[in-house]
């Protein structure tokens, strides 16, 4: 737990920085789209960005490993059930 906080208030820290460091005022022009605001905003906002894009790009492969692994978590349970009928026969309580 200490060592959580530690750094959330390093990064914390780092980001504070960061932005008063960087509050100039700059202009992005993106295909005919003029827009005006905070460097660090600008910034943070691309940042935000990539990660949902990556976030998207990664969801059809987390999807596909969920079902494999409900797939063999199902057949695992199937070839399990045979040895257990059988331990029962075995061994009756």
């Amino acid at each position: 737990m200490p060592f959580t906080l530690i750094v959330a208030l390093s990064v914390l820290f780092f980001a504070v920085a960061f932005s008063l460091q960087n509050d100039q005022v700059v202009s992005i022009q993106f295909f005919g789209w003029r827009f005006e605001g905070s460097l660090v905003l600008i910034l943070l906002t691309a940042l935000c960005l990539g990660v949902v894009i990556a976030i998207l790009a990664s969801m059809p492969s987390r999807i596909r490993k969920s079902r494999q692994i409900t797939h063999l978590t199902k057949r695992v349970t199937e070839l399990e059930r045979p040895y257990q009928e059988h331990s029962r026969r075995s061994y009756p309580d």
